[in-house]
Parts: structure tokens; sequence; C-alpha cells
């Protein structure tokens, strides 16, 4: 089952980078509907956890998972609106972390996980790391279509 769930979220990722609307939209249902599903939307909601000091700090920085994922979803959502400049990039920051408060909500909602705001920190590490991914990867692109080539050092 999770190897099917892990081929949709590529799916429809792909789908969304080509400029698929549906796709963007199934992209973010099925990333808030993953934590209901498990559970066979039988909700058994929990309190979230929102104490945040910096022992829970430290430890969410080795939270990878989080970190990947949502660099991915980072990336997903620049290429799909086709976002270049800052503010536009930081509407892309924006986006992401309020799904990945979306996210925490739907662990909450359904009981499968734990509700944590702390969690909020290796999300916002993920974007900025996409962040970073996507401005090498313009910076990289752009040196091609300019016909830019630069010789090795001697």
């Amino acid at each position: 089952m999770k190897l099917i769930a892990g081929l949709l979220f590529f799916a429809f990722a792909i789908l969304a980078i080509r400029g698929s609307r549906w796709a963007y939209a199934g992209f973010v249902m099925f990333i808030l509907l993953q934590f209901p599903a498990n559970v066979g939307f039988r909700m058994r909601p929990k309190a979230c956890y929102l104490a945040v000091n910096p022992q829970l700090a430290l430890s969410s920085l080795s939270n990878y998972p989080h970190m990947i994922l949502f660099g991915i979803f980072f990336l997903v959502t620049a290429i799909h609106f086709r976002l270049s400049g800052w503010r536009s990039l930081a509407l892309a920051i924006g986006l992401t972390v309020a799904m990945g408060a979306g996210m925490e909500i739907a662990q909450g909602l359904s009981g499968a996980h734990h509700c944590k705001a702390i969690d909020l920190m290796p999300d916002f590490i993920g974007a900025l790391i996409g962040l970073a991914v996507f401005l090498v990867g313009r910076t990289i692109a752009s040196a091609k279509l300019s016909g830019e080539r630069r010789r090795p050092f001697r």
C-alpha cells in the first residue's frame, strides 16, 4: 500500500510540475488525506502538543523525512506556479509551512500520529532546502540558456 501511495505522490507531483491545476489540487489533497486514510477515516482526535523548547527543537532537527518531503512540496509549488521573484518565493515558503500546519492538524484529527507544533521547524527547513535547490537549478538553467560556458581551473 505504501508503494502505491508513493507512486501516487510522485505522479501528482510530476503532473503538477508540468502545469496541471487538477494535479496540484490532487497533490495537496493527497497529502492532507494521507493520515485520515491510514485509519480508514475513523477519526480519533488527539490534542496537539504545542510546547516548544530547545530540547524539542534540537530533536526536531533530525526529522529528515519532513525536510525532504517539504523540500519536494516547495519545489512542486514554485515550479507549478512558475514563481521567480523573491516575494513569490516567500509565498511558496508560506504555502509550504501552511501545508505543514495542515498536515499536523490532519494528524491530530486522525489520531494516527503525534500532532506537534515543533514539527513546523523541519518543514520550514525543508522549504529552505527546496529554495536552495530551486535557485541553483534556475542559475544552471539560465547559464545554459545564455550560452555561457565556464572553463575549468587550470
